[in-house]
């Protein structure tokens, strides 16, 4: 199983990385403009969202657009990810993996987001996600009680992104939904069916 994800995750990387400036920016606005059409999006106070690197999907003009009660982003802690409210102009870091984190900052409990925006490398049409391999995601959506409310996961990716059959193990936590620039994949029986 870890090889079929390592072989998968750098073909996806091999890929996002011959992308042009250009063919991300036109992604990136598609994406924006599908989220923001979403009812989950459109009724979200608290949005968990991530800066992009190597080729995922920008969030930028998402960020910089209609203002939430809150926008968050992650912050590598140890083997976890918290969440800290971002504002325009917070000073960001490269953090644990050279990714863009806050400095400082409200930490917002994972239970307390609407919706978790959240980056991958494929998936497939039942939403299962191939991360970026540390687990951060599926430890803290299974840290969640079973009987709490839990945020709507949707997955943002280019549509190259989506195979057949993403390869899982048992504790990989499938999403509610995936968009790309092309569409919308939406998690039978999940909160968004």
């Amino acid at each position: 199983m870890a090889e079929a994800k390592a072989r998968l995750r750098a073909a996806m990387r091999a890929r996002r990385a011959g992308l042009s400036p250009a063919d991300v920016a036109a992604a990136s606005a598609a994406v924006g403009r599908r989220l923001q059409s979403l009812p989950a999006m459109a009724e979200a106070r608290r949005v968990a969202a991530y800066l992009a690197v190597r080729g995922e999907v920008p969030l930028d003009g998402l960020l910089d657009g209609e203002r939430r009660e809150v926008f968050t982003l992650p912050r590598v802690v140890g083997d976890d990810l918290e969440f800290v409210a971002w504002r325009d102009g917070q000073t960001l870091e490269p953090g644990a993996f050279g990714i863009p984190e806050p400095v400082g900052g409200e930490v917002v409990a994972f239970a307390d987001h609407d919706l978790v925006l959240v980056p991958l490398t494929a998936f497939d049409g039942g939403c299962h996600r191939l991360g970026q391999g540390g687990g951060f995601y599926d430890r803290a959506l299974a840290a969640l009680a079973p009987d709490a409310a839990r945020p709507v996961t949707v997955g943002v990716a280019h549509s190259f992104q989506q195979v057949d059959v993403v390869p899982r193990d048992s504790w990989d936590v499938p999403l509610d939904a995936v968009v790309t620039e092309t569409g919308l994949v939406i998690a039978e029986g999940g909160p968004l069916a």
